[in-house]
């Protein structure tokens, strides 16, 4: 029997296999696909974006404050909002999709109100920072078992990441510069961060206790192993990969 998650799975693979838009960033990536999850087969009841949830709702809000909410300055999250990027609404039962896009600094010379402009521009920027990305996507499978745990009408939810850096291919990857000696013996701080293909673990912790990464972003764990699995799709001339994980 299909669900609804496996259905807005299926739609969400879809639109990234046969979109041939660049999208410029997150923001971007997240309106074009609310945009055509709302127009798929009007299937759904309701599709939301930002959908936000209170903080302080949940049990585990303190867990919350100290490893999913860092940009909290109330501690025990009073008044504080844990965002969705996308809420997909079908007879009552919902499913969250999470979204990262990460990437590489590309150029392109492009038409702007119908107008062709003579230098080529910033298309995509150079973000970096791959082990905080790992991070963050991570914690984005976190949130969405918490909020699918909290609330008994949520099915279940996708963390989905889009890159042009092969970068998070690697089974540990960062281009920032060490931040202590500590930090400096090791390339792989971040392992337990990893997106390789393939299954990967609950722990999600650095390698490294006193770096730096490790202190001002707090490790956290998953409720169980996922698999990761990549896909590329070419957009425009450049290869993208994607990851979709199942919640």
């Amino acid at each position: 029997m299909t669900t609804l998650l496996d259905t807005v799975k299926a739609d969400v693979q879809e639109f990234l296999r046969t979109n041939q838009k660049l999208m410029f960033n997150e923001r971007d990536f997240q309106i074009h696909l609310a945009l055509y999850l709302s127009r798929s087969k009007n299937q759904y009841d309701d599709v939301d974006v930002e959908y936000y949830i209170p903080a302080e709702i949940l049990p585990e809000y303190k867990e919350l404050t100290a490893e999913m909410l860092p940009e909290c300055k109330n501690p025990d999250t009073k008044n504080e909002r844990l965002y969705l990027d996308i809420v997909v609404a079908k007879e009552g039962k919902y499913v969250p999709v999470e979204l990262k896009y990460k990437t590489v600094h590309v150029a392109r010379q492009m038409p702007r109100f119908n107008q062709k402009l003579k230098k080529p521009i910033e298309v995509l920027k150079n973000q970096g920072a791959q082990d905080m990305g790992m991070y963050n996507f991570w914690k984005d499978v976190r949130r969405v078992e918490l909020v699918k745990r909290r609330f008994k009408n949520v099915v279940g939810g996708l963390a989905v990441f889009v890159t042009n850096d092969k970068a998070y291919m690697n089974r540990a990857a960062s281009n920032s510069a060490p931040k202590s000696d500590s930090e400096s013996k090791t390339e792989s701080n971040n392992v337990n961060f990893s997106m390789a293909e393939g299954k990967h673990g609950i722990h999600k912790k650095w390698a490294i206790p006193d770096s730096a990464c490790a202190k001002t972003n707090p490790g956290f764990h998953v409720n169980r192993k996922y698999d990761i699995h990549w896909e590329t799709i070419p957009v425009d001339g450049i290869d993208f990969h994607y990851c979709i994980l199942a919640i």
